[in-house]
């Protein structure tokens, strides 16, 4: 009886397991991009922005008010453009299916329409609040400059990203570049605070409205 059981067991197993890997295959291609609107991305963003709202920048050992609510104001519209433009992408309605060169043109698009994007609130904002044409002119100037390792970053890894075939479906190569542009973000205090310490006492004595 035993002897029949092994048998037995040994006629059915192969069947199952090839029924479980291919299930799980399946699975795993089935996965829809629209699923990473829960990647842990978007709370980076929401992480960033309140870190950065707790920086306070000082000028010749003086609390500097102007400066450390430019430096937030700045990172807020950053942060909440960029989530705008990153949950609409998942929106897109073939992004399952386009083909990868498709795909990474909307990927390069999207993430240089939300620089466009927040640098033109930014913009405005400062404007409103009495920072002159030539001083946001050069403050953006700064963190572009200080900011250009990670956009150098950003590029070689979306062609590195795409260019892989570990990533055999939409759904992973977007993973991917939310990943990487998670680490992104994570740096993102690192330059606000490159940027505005070295503005030294620029803005202290302006009128910045709150």
């Amino acid at each position: 009886m035993k002897l029949i059981l092994i048998k037995a067991l040994e006629m059915i197993a192969p069947p199952i397991i090839k029924k479980a890997v291919t299930y799980f295959g399946r699975k795993k291609e089935n996965r829809k991009v629209k699923e990473l609107i829960n990647h842990d991305l978007f709370n980076t963003l929401n992480r960033t922005r309140l870190k950065i709202h707790t920086m306070k920048f000082y000028t010749h050992g003086e609390y500097d008010r102007v400066k450390t609510r430019m430096c937030y104001d700045f990172a807020k519209h950053k942060t909440l453009k960029c989530t705008i433009r990153m949950e609409d992408m998942l929106r897109v309605h073939n992004i399952d299916t386009m083909d990868r060169d498709s795909l990474k043109r909307l990927v390069l698009s999207e993430q240089s329409k939300m620089h466009e994007d927040y640098i033109k609130s930014v913009r405005i904002e400062w404007d409103i609040k009495g920072i002159d044409k030539e001083d946001i002119d050069y403050v953006v100037h700064l963190f572009e400059k200080f900011r250009y390792d990670v956009v150098s970053s950003f590029e070689a890894r979306i062609n590195s990203i795409f260019g892989s075939t570990y990533n055999s479906t939409n759904f992973e190569i977007m993973l991917a570049v939310f990943e990487m542009w998670a680490m992104g973000i994570d740096l993102l205090p690192r330059d606000m605070l490159t940027t505005f310490e070295s503005l030294n006492g620029k803005f202290k004595d302006i009128k910045y409205l709150t």
